[in-house]
């Protein structure tokens, strides 16, 4: 992931501000335009930097994208132990926990994180970055890979294919996303009670308090 997103200590504090700021500032200019018409000069610019600067910390334009989902799935993850601690050893809260921290993440993001669920299919492509891509989406796939294998093996979660609830499980809090068609007059938390209905209505075993 280094290699990728051009940094050699991600723990030293300077890194982390400047990769905040670019962060930021990609998700301000992919509010405005698609990612590619946006330029990596733009987004330096947005951002506070000399163009060229940018690349101390980006390989490419692409690794961008990269750095979006790192960002978006950090502030997820901080939020893993929390959910974890007031799940009181269900994985059934502890799913729908990890949904609604993924929901308020893309919430908080909403623009960006639709140009990068569009564009990571089109990462995922790309074997330099597979590998990276993988590594950055862990802590989320895999919060949700555990807490449906431990409700399948406890009798709490109706579950046939693992892979295929937790896609089902994603699918559902990416389709926050959308700002236009039919959820243009949704709230979120609308949007919210009907996505958690669907997974409690179709993979839990009894009711669980939210």
């Amino acid at each position: 992931m280094a290699d990728a997103l051009k940094v050699q200590n991600h723990d030293d504090p300077l890194v982390k501000a400047r990769r905040r700021q670019i962060f930021l500032a990609a998700c301000r200019v992919l509010a405005r335009k698609s990612f590619h018409q946006a330029t990596v000069k733009e987004i330096a610019v947005e951002a506070g930097l000399a163009a060229g600067s940018i690349y101390l910390y980006l390989q490419s334009k692409d690794a961008i994208l990269l750095l979006l989902a790192e960002s978006m799935v950090g502030e997820l993850a901080e939020a893993l132990p929390e959910i974890r601690a007031a799940s009181g050893d269900d994985p059934r809260r502890e799913l729908l926990g990890i949904m609604r921290a993924a929901l308020d993440v893309i919430d908080r993001y909403r623009e960006a994180f639709a140009v990068l669920n569009h564009e990571v299919l089109y990462l995922g492509r790309r074997p330099q970055y597979r590998a990276p891509l993988h590594q950055i989406l862990e802590p989320y796939i895999g919060a949700l890979t555990q807490a449906v294998e431990r409700g399948g093996q406890r009798g709490l979660l109706h579950v046939t294919d693992v892979p295929s609830v937790v896609e089902a499980v994603h699918m559902l809090c990416s389709g926050w996303a959308r700002v236009s068609g039919l959820l243009v007059k949704t709230e979120k938390e609308t949007y919210w009670r009907e996505i958690a209905a669907i997974i409690e209505g179709r993979f839990f075993a009894g009711s669980v308090e939210r």
